[in-house]
């Protein structure tokens, strides 16, 4: 497992990443572990490191867990010339928030398709090829204690 701090909150409350410097940790670090676990933070406090292992514990056959904010902002459908064609249904939409634990084959895998990106999310980047990312869910983190 690697803890990477490779980046930082860039213009949202996704994670995201230099891509650059993730295609470098790929091919250097992490094709060495079995899982990669995103955070935010050079150094993680007490709660993250507990919410980590929480998320560890959690962890299935699923290709990532992630952590969630839900949207809150109106999300819009364009069509043509930037007209809004529909407002979106923003209930089941969430931008994924740190950590992000994504296991390393889906994230190797992922990263051999970046393209010009400089800032990528991790968990997105492997969801756009199609990989199960599941959502942590918080209130088994309280109720454990």
């Amino acid at each position: 497992m690697v803890l990477a701090a490779l980046g930082g909150r860039y213009l949202g409350p996704s994670l995201q990443v230099h891509a650059p410097t993730l295609l470098s940790r790929v091919s250097s670090t992490v094709s060495r572990t079995d899982i990669v676990v995103f955070i935010d933070d050079p150094l993680p406090d007490h709660a993250t490191i507990a919410v980590v292992e929480a998320m560890l514990d959690e962890l299935g056959d699923e290709s990532a867990l992630v952590r969630s904010v839900a949207a809150t902002e109106a999300v819009k459908r364009l069509s043509g010339m930037g007209v809004v064609a529909e407002g979106i249904e923003r209930s089941s939409l969430f931008s994924p928030k740190p950590p992000e634990i994504i296991r390393t084959p889906a994230l190797i895998e992922a990263s051999s398709h970046l393209a010009d990106e400089a800032w990528v999310c991790p968990s997105a980047l492997i969801a756009r090829l199609g990989a199960t990312v599941r959502v942590f869910d918080e209130g088994l983190l309280q109720t454990s204690h």
